[in-house]
């Protein structure tokens, strides 16, 4: 993992841990509209959560350049053929509906991994919301 990185995973990590303390002691407020979830807080547990998701997304649209940067190399050109390949995947939430992508299918099956435990980690925050 590069080092760079550390500051918006543990910022989004905080965030989980906030909001999901916030839920477990009421003071927030989960649900959907269609398809797209929401979150009201009206304590500051909630609001700590929240601000640290926003400062994770910001820190990370501040780092990537710098990441991006920093791994950038000036192409070769020689007689070799270069072995290095990019591998990409990625899950996106339209609501409870999981959409997975990948490069190939080792990235695509761990991207499906990763959807139904974030899945599983939301129905759980739910019930306990709601239980």
């Amino acid at each position: 993992m590069n080092k760079w990185m550390i500051l918006p995973l543990s910022l989004f990590v905080l965030g989980i841990i906030f909001l999901s303390y916030g839920l477990y002691i009421g003071e927030i407020t989960v649900g959907l509209i269609i398809i797209i979830p929401f979150i009201i807080s009206n304590g500051f547990y909630g609001a700590l959560g929240i601000s640290c998701f926003f400062l994770s997304l910001l820190s990370l649209f501040f780092i990537l350049p710098k990441i991006q940067q920093n791994t950038f190399h000036e192409p070769q050109f020689d007689d070799q053929t270069s072995t290095h390949t990019s591998k990409m995947g990625g899950v996106i939430f339209i609501g409870p509906i999981p959409i997975v992508f990948g490069s190939n299918k080792k990235i695509t099956k761990t991207m499906i991994l990763v959807s139904i435990i974030i899945l599983i980690i939301i129905l759980v925050s739910l019930m306990l919301h709601f239980y």
